[in-house]
């Protein structure tokens, strides 16, 4: 099943909020455009049906200025990492970097950044601690991910840091919005860990078995040096390291990201078998059926 075939109101919703939020900001009209169109808004979305807003038009707003504020955390992250890769395109499309230089595309990182964490703050500044926790833990995967000398010993480490983390995030204020136990937050935010850094496994196994639309070789990651999981793993086995990897290297560390991948998912139904307050009724397939979860962590569109 399409596990996004019931989101198309609330992805509107988000969409309309955030180009106001980026009005009111005073960004351009072509960037408001760009930031507010592009992208499936996947980690907005999640938060907006586990915070479960109702239809009381206060808490509702909030709520969905807390999802813009979110929203507007994952696009800074997402510039900054194109800058850092010198990517020129992102699924297929110009990166902020290839449209305004390294210079602009930084400093409107900078702005999405501080303004998001503003705009959290002002609604629910309960949930700074775990924010501010969040982004140590996605700088802290980004920057062992750039530097290939760094010694690692978890091949997963990386991807559960750098994306992982953040959709731990959003499940976690999900679960504070909606008033969950603490025990439920604690589950829904391991849950969103597994999922997230699925979805980065199954990104990093795409960069050595197709284009993915970046302007760049297959197997721009291995060349560049990158600690994702597959050369990780290569490196685990001694693959890899002096000379350049075999196709066999390559096949094996692919088939160990794959299993990891179906593990995280196993562990998130698992996970969410533990609840004591049941999934909503748009997130339970997404959890709980196999097809459904792997579609999720399959839209590698929801990166953008």
């Amino acid at each position: 099943m399409i596990y996004d075939s019931h989101w198309s109101d609330i992805r509107s919703e988000i969409r309309l909020a955030l180009a106001r939020h980026l009005n009111e900001i005073g960004l351009p009209c072509d960037i408001v455009s760009r930031l507010s169109h592009r992208g499936r808004l996947n980690r907005a979305s999640l938060f907006l049906i586990l915070a479960d807003p109702g239809d009381t038009k206060e808490n509702r707003e909030s709520i969905v200025t807390l999802a813009v504020g979110l929203e507007m955390i994952h696009k800074a992250s997402v510039i900054r990492d194109d800058v850092e890769d010198r990517d020129i395109l992102r699924r297929g499309l110009p990166t902020e970097l290839s449209l305004m230089g390294p210079a602009g595309a930084l400093a409107l990182s900078d702005v999405l950044l501080a303004h998001g964490l503003a705009t959290i703050f002002r609604v629910k500044p309960t949930a700074m601690h775990q924010i501010l926790n969040t982004l140590a833990s996605m700088s802290s995967g980004q920057f062992h991910d750039v530097h290939s000398g760094i010694a690692i010993s978890d091949p997963f480490d990386v991807a559960e840091r750098k994306t992982g983390s953040l959709l731990a995030l959003v499940f976690w204020m999900g679960a504070l919005c909606s008033s969950r136990s603490r025990e439920d937050r604690r589950l829904l935010h391991s849950i969103g860990l597994q999922l997230g850094t699925a979805f980065q496994l199954v990104n990093d196994i795409n960069n050595v078995t197709r284009d993915e639309g970046r302007g760049k070789d297959i197997r721009s990651d291995l060349a560049e040096r990158r600690n994702s999981s597959i050369a990780l793993l290569m490196s685990r086995q001694g693959a890899g390291t002096d000379e350049a990897p075999t196709e066999t290297d390559i096949s094996a560390a692919v088939d160990q990201a794959r299993a990891e991948v179906a593990r995280r998912l196993d562990e998130a139904k698992a996970l969410a078998s533990q609840l004591d307050e049941p999934l909503p009724v748009r997130l339970h397939l997404l959890i709980n059926d196999e097809a459904t979860a792997r579609d999720f962590v399959n839209d590698q569109q929801a990166l953008i």
